[in-house]
């Protein structure tokens, strides 16, 4: 089974020495996802407080970077609302009449 490396640069950069032993690389983004929702949960307060981005590396046994996860909080300095996009007028869900 192949070995996967998930390095995290959250300010700090912390190198995977170990690796995770998975069948395929969905399994690898699978766990990538997984572990970076971990990792924001444990940071508590600390997350949301520096606001710097995270980057998580996460490569084969011979250091190939196979992808790449970014994630940050952004918090408004003031008063923001969001506004979606509207969706494309020509292709309206099924069902929809038009």
């Amino acid at each position: 089974m192949p070995i996967y490396y998930f390095h995290v640069d959250n300010g700090t950069f912390n190198p995977d020495e170990e690796g995770v032993d998975l069948p395929d690389l969905d399994a690898a983004r699978l766990e990538a996802v997984r572990a970076a929702g971990e990792m924001i949960n444990d940071s508590k307060q600390s997350f949301w407080e520096h606001m710097t981005p995270w980057i998580m590396n996460v490569t084969d046994d011979q250091d190939r970077l196979l992808f790449t996860l970014q994630f940050a909080a952004k918090v408004p300095s003031g008063e923001a609302f969001y506004v979606p996009r509207r969706r494309e007028e020509k292709n309206p869900p099924a069902g929809a009449s038009g």
